[in-house]
């Protein structure tokens, strides 16, 4: 029994924190489809309510959304609390080997409270660092939370004809939140493409010799991959909440199906990306290596194309409603939506809890020892024989 290995499940503080989470996203994704049915009855007509009563769900996930990320920020002082204590403790370690160092050699004690306070300053720089890096993240993550929760109060104050805004004005708080995503991902591009020439650099000192050159071409074409992997995403997310702003605004009349042209490039994109990978893996000489790669992207292609009919299915419908030439109800129209909150849902709150209790009984099931049962007459018997 000592020798058996339970699963990590088993463990009672996991156990604990995966069920909460469970219970989380429960909660979350019952607030989501109760939103959208509340958004479903008031566009409809059928109810009088105000829209800041229809985005109480809402509110709500703001609200644990809130609590999460204030822990997740009061955890950098125990973080920086822990750092402290390290290096304390190395302080204290440092200070007994320089002490019995004393005893022994007194130059030698000068010569390692030298290389002491050195490492020592490195390890307080190293510190300092990380804790920096530490607050600016987390910090960016409540600017955008902030950021995210403004959109929602302009857009239910706008909506509630509390004031006369434009769509352009409404949208400030996203496109603040854009800018910064493009601020990181330009330094994040930066450091990659300085990366990239200073690996080509040393890739062509060890062909060439010496001070290897880098050619342009080359540097310019990882370059041009790069900018598409990085920027393309954040393009089309740009273009297409431009031209919803312009649309509301009546500053362009086009149909809302032309709006909503970067979301069908976005399905352009993945589906080229499928293809091109499944023709990689047919010309790999390997047959075990390309069999294995064309399975795993015909999954991919199951799961693209469930997951664009459910999608798209949605954006013709609420791009026709818009245009107002198919009177169908909201409640038809989110019927994807449903459909996949419904069976998310259906996982978190029954799939994942199985899966967790089978694993669980399972290990129990190891570590008890295995014992054959025994027909009573048969024990009676062995017992009077002994």
């Amino acid at each position: 029994m000592m020798g058996t290995m339970a699963s990590p499940l088993f463990n009672p503080e996991i156990e604990s924190m995966i069920c909460t989470v469970v219970l989380v996203m429960d909660l979350i994704l019952v607030l989501l489809i109760i939103f959208f049915s509340f958004l479903a009855v008031k566009i409809d007509g059928r109810v009088n309510w105000a829209w800041a009563t229809v985005w109480v769900p809402l509110w709500l996930i703001d609200v644990f959304l809130f609590y999460a990320l204030g822990r997740f920020i009061l955890s950098t002082s125990s973080d920086d609390d822990d750092d402290n204590d390290h290096d304390a403790d190395d302080h204290d370690s440092g200070r007994r080997r320089r002490y019995q160092q004393h005893d022994e050699a007194m130059d030698d004690n000068n010569n390692s409270d030298g290389g002491l306070d050195e490492e020592g300053k490195r390890r307080q720089q190293e510190r300092k660092t990380k804790q920096w890096m530490r607050w600016l993240t987390r910090g960016l993550f409540m600017v955008y939370f902030i950021l995210a929760l403004l959109f929602q109060i302009f857009i239910v104050i706008a909506l509630d004809q509390i004031v006369s805004w434009s769509a352009a004005v409404i949208f400030i708080p996203y496109f603040i939140l854009e800018g910064l995503n493009f601020l990181l991902t330009l330094t994040d591009y930066t450091i990659t493409v300085i990366a990239i020439h200073q690996q080509l650099s040393l890739d062509a000192q060890g062909e060439q010799g010496g001070a290897g050159k880098v050619s342009f071409g080359v540097l310019a074409s990882h370059g041009l991959s790069l900018l598409f992997h990085k920027f393309w995403f954040f393009a089309l997310r740009l273009i297409l909440f431009v031209l919803i702003a312009v649309r509301i605004d009546g500053t362009i009349t086009c149909s809302w199906g032309v709006v909503f042209i970067p979301l069908y490039l976005v399905a352009v994109k993945y589906a080229v990306q499928l293809g091109l990978s499944y023709r990689r893996y047919n010309r790999l000489p390997q047959p075990e290596v390309a069999q294995q790669g064309k399975m795993t992207v015909i999954v991919g292609m199951v799961v693209f194309v469930v997951v664009g009919a459910l999608l798209y299915a949605l954006v013709g419908l609420v791009a026709r409603r818009l245009d107002g030439v198919w009177p169908v109800s909201m409640a038809t129209v989110f019927v994807p939506i449903f459909i996949v909150l419904a069976v998310v849902t259906c996982c978190c709150g029954c799939c994942l809890p199985c899966i967790m209790m089978v694993s669980t009984l399972g290990d129990l099931d190891d570590m008890e020892p295995a014992q054959a049962l025994i027909d009573p007459n048969r024990r009676i018997t062995q017992s009077g024989e002994n």
